[in-house]
């Protein structure tokens, strides 16, 4: 199994990309709004394949400016200090528990280089991201808060460089 991890920068960016890309937002079912529009969101993109099948991706998108809110993470003052965030992170389940996750985030980081960078994801409902996330520089802050579009409490994630 050649599993192959491929960096795309938005100025490289075909349909291709696009619509791999929402078709995966789609499988995982908690990005809302229109799906093919996500991926021109992004700095960068990272699309993971075995055997030319896209299987997880991830990005470094402009920042959800509303997680610092006072009605979420109620950290208001220091979204003036984070331009991008790390989010779109989706691997099949067929293939979790692989690391590929983890390798998408070390990637993007390397490519998205020593700036700050923030990440919002599912405190409880998904540690295995939460440990990703702070294995690679991330700590929580602020208040957890609950999310539109599922049951779960979301917090806030930052990496300062």
């Amino acid at each position: 199994m050649n599993i192959e991890y491929k960096i795309v920068l938005k100025k490289d960016l075909t349909d291709s990309h696009k619509n791999t890309f929402a078709q995966l937002l789609k499988e995982q079912g908690k990005v809302k709004y229109d799906l093919t529009l996500k991926a021109d969101r992004c700095k960068i993109i990272c699309l993971v394949s075995i055997n030319s099948k896209v299987i997880a991706i991830g990005g470094i998108k402009n920042k959800t400016a509303s997680a610092f809110s006072k009605e979420k993470a109620n950290l208001p003052e220091v979204s003036k200090y984070f331009e991008w965030e790390l989010g779109y992170l989706y691997t099949n389940p067929d293939f979790e528990g692989r690391g590929i996750a983890s390798t998408i985030v070390k990637y993007l980081i390397v490519e998205y280089g020593n700036e700050n960078l923030m990440a919002s994801t599912e405190i409880s409902a998904n540690p295995g991201m939460v440990r990703i996330l702070e294995k690679n520089g991330f700590r929580h802050y602020g208040t957890p808060w609950g999310s539109e579009i599922h049951s779960n409490y979301l917090g806030l994630f930052l990496k300062y460089k």
